[in-house]
């Protein structure tokens, strides 16, 4: 008898949270991005538009992830009057979040972010996500980057003798900006993190380097080791 009614209880304790599981509204998932901005590299910021959905929220967070090659300049969550928030972007702008704090959220004003893509991103472009998390529900952050030129040091190379102990640095192109920073004489012994021991290995480091982009080069000039920042120019 007792395994009888404990068996009942199991079922019935089943059926009713089946039954108020389906009386339980479902969760909306947050819209969508409403565009999807082509970001020049190097250039202005543009802006990302996640629609409201005029729902009522507690208080709680919204987390972005910038998309690879971008940074968040600007995050915009219409805070305001009983939509009392407070917003942070990390110091090198690949996150972002913002925090609700008033008694409710009424989420009846669009989010905005505003991203800059980075000046030394793939010259061949492409399009790139992150994301925004906002009531337990993530959307893609979604950008274009444009295509650029494939960029090169403008200067004449050639290897050290005996070849692996650098690439020195025979002549730079006047009015070039590789000529702002580069000096003849100098001996390449890394590009943007990169060990450039021979020419082909600086080859190698260049490839997919978009003009216009600027990158740490360690030199050894005057016998000393120093890294200077060299923005290439068209291949």
């Amino acid at each position: 008898m007792i395994r009888t009614t404990a068996r009942w209880w199991a079922s019935l304790l089943v059926a009713l949270a089946a039954v108020f599981a389906n009386a339980l509204p479902a969760v909306a998932a947050l819209p969508p991005q409403q565009n999807v901005p082509t970001l020049e590299a190097g250039g202005p910021a543009q802006s990302v538009v996640y629609p409201p959905d005029h729902e009522v929220y507690s208080p709680g967070y919204v987390y972005v992830q910038a998309p690879p090659h971008t940074r968040i300049v600007g995050l915009d969550l219409a805070c305001s009057g009983d939509h009392s928030c407070s917003t942070s972007i990390a110091p090198d702008g690949q996150s972002a979040q913002g925090h609700f704090t008033g008694e409710n959220t009424h989420f009846d004003a669009p989010h905005t972010i505003d991203l800059v893509a980075d000046s030394d991103a793939p010259y061949e472009g492409g399009t790139f996500t992150g994301s925004y998390s906002f009531k337990g529900d993530t959307q893609p952050l979604t950008v274009k980057i444009a295509p650029g030129t494939p960029g090169d040091l403008a200067a004449r190379l050639r290897n050290t003798t005996p070849i692996g102990d650098g690439v020195r640095v025979v002549s730079v192109d006047p009015d070039s900006s590789t000529s702002r920073t580069l000096l003849p004489g100098d001996r390449i012994v890394a590009f943007a993190g990169q060990d450039t021991p021979t020419a082909n290995d600086l080859d190698r480091a260049l490839r997919n380097r978009r003009a216009g982009g600027t990158f740490p080069v360690a030199v050894i000039r005057d016998g000393n080791r120093i890294t200077i920042p060299v923005t290439l120019d068209p291949a």
